[in-house]
């Protein structure tokens, strides 16, 4: 437990920097700030660790802590200089009015969070490949000394392409207090685990109403595989937190059109590529799709869209360089991928590898551990179904992760170096794990959104 105060320090970077990005009139309530700043927050000391490896040539406890330090310092007299106060979307009136509902909604929290924290101990040591592909990186990270690029040249089994975020994050949190380099893994997955359902109640609150935002967050915070799979060390809870941060971020984009959104938005989108390797592909439809609607609009005037662009554009550049520098410069290219796939005689490029990957996601997705949530979100898309073709930011986030399953089918029916039904069961379930909260917050906003009238 005592390393979540390294997680305040982490929380206190984010918060301040969200605080400076966006001024005196923050447009968002303080719920928002808070879930966003922690994922902001553990990104930025996982990124000043990965260019202080980098710079430094190996790990060192005491230069972590003091970069990190210097940061917050840094961040809080900018604050106290140029952000001189914050206006809230909520008022004071309004949140002592919902005192009984907060009340009750952060008691069932604590309760949720207790039971979460219980049962990621059932697997202290995380998934039975989550010690190779992130656990193994965290140590060599902190152990190597001057070797620490090694953990790029580790054997295929550890995929060695995969993003750092992980393993930094892990690094990062055991470098102050230096516990057991597991129990800070373990923590990290249960901090995002809880992160995910927060952020889901904050960004659904700023537009629904709370008891609503607040049973959606319950209802993934009970669901026995969420729990089980968010909490098992892997990165795909991680990548479920930044691409529901992004989600919601879009929305406000679309909503307000103001620049400093668009920082804030970029900053997220840049972060997750550095989750895992399929952050990439979203990442690049994110921007895509939202570039192609900023400049064929004609709600904005003509210098509005580039403007919101370069924020974008700048957000995205800054997050998104520990991630670039990595790829060209570390890692190797990755088998997952096959970027020439007519070299190779692919056996389930075909209808039976099509209706092969199809069942399978669709059984993963009936089981009985995800208490038939995925069913709920079919339900509230067949109830809102013409808001998916009328309302600006569903249409373009429904284009979004339409592109994204494009991207997927691809990598399976072009698999050649796996077994597609192994590659499927070690895979699916954690695809359906980090597309599982954006796709529930999504279903919900779509049911409250109203279809504009022009």
């Amino acid at each position: 437990m005592i390393n979540l105060f390294v997680y305040f320090i982490s929380f206190s970077i984010g918060f301040l920097l969200i605080r400076l990005i966006l001024g005196e009139k923050a447009n968002i309530s303080f719920f928002l700030h808070c879930a966003l700043a922690l994922g902001l927050g553990l990104a930025s000391s996982a990124a000043l660790t990965f260019f202080f490896l980098l710079i430094y040539g190996q790990f060192n406890q005491a230069g972590l802590i003091a970069i990190n330090l210097a940061l917050l310092l840094f961040l809080a007299a900018l604050n106290f200089f140029f952000v001189l106060k914050n206006s809230y979307a909520e008022s004071l009136e309004k949140i002592k009015h919902e005192a009984v509902l907060r009340i009750t909604m952060i008691a069932l929290w604590i309760i949720a969070a207790v039971m979460i924290a219980i049962l990621s101990q059932q697997f202290p040591f995380g998934g039975w490949d989550a010690w190779g592909l992130y656990n193994l990186k965290a140590k060599f990270l902190v152990f190597a000394g001057n070797h620490w690029t090694d953990v790029a040249r580790l054997h295929s089994h550890t995929q060695p392409s995969y993003p750092l975020l992980l393993p930094l994050i892990n690094t990062w949190i055991f470098s102050v207090f230096q516990k057991d380099l597991i129990q800070v893994a373990s923590m990290t997955g249960v901090v995002f685990c809880l992160s995910c359902g927060f952020l889901l109640y904050a960004g659904l609150a700023t537009f629904i109403k709370r008891s609503v935002a607040f049973l959606a967050s319950l209802l993934l915070l009970t669901t026995p595989s969420y729990i089980f799979w968010s909490t098992t060390q892997y990165a795909d809870v991680l990548l479920a937190y930044y691409l529901l941060a992004s989600v919601i971020l879009l929305i406000l984009l679309v909503r307000m059109q103001e620049q400093r959104i668009a920082l804030l938005a970029g900053l997220f989108w840049g972060i997750m590529p550095f989750a895992k390797n399929e952050g990439i592909v979203l990442m690049l439809l994110f921007i895509i799709i939202t570039f192609g609607f900023l400049l064929i609009s004609k709600s904005f005037r003509p210098s509005k869209p580039l403007r919101l662009i370069r924020s974008l554009l700048f957000g995205v550049a800054l997050s998104a360089s520990p991630t670039i520098i990595f790829k060209i410069f570390l890692a190797p290219v990755t088998k997952e991928v096959l970027f020439n796939p007519f070299v190779y005689k692919l056996k389930y490029c075909n209808i039976g590898g099509f209706l092969t990957t199809i069942h399978f996601f669709a059984n993963t997705m009936l089981s009985l551990g995800w208490t038939f949530i995925w069913v709920l979100i079919a339900l509230t898309a067949v109830l809102s179904y013409k808001k998916w073709f009328f309302v600006k930011e569903l249409r373009m986030l429904t284009m979004i992760f339409f592109g994204f399953g494009l991207s997927l089918l691809y990598v399976y029916l072009m698999t050649a170096h796996f077994d597609l039904t192994w590659r499927l069961e070690c895979t699916a379930i954690r695809i359906v794990l980090y597309l599982l909260p954006s796709i529930l917050f999504l279903g919900i906003y779509a049911l409250w959104v109203k279809i504009p009238k022009d």
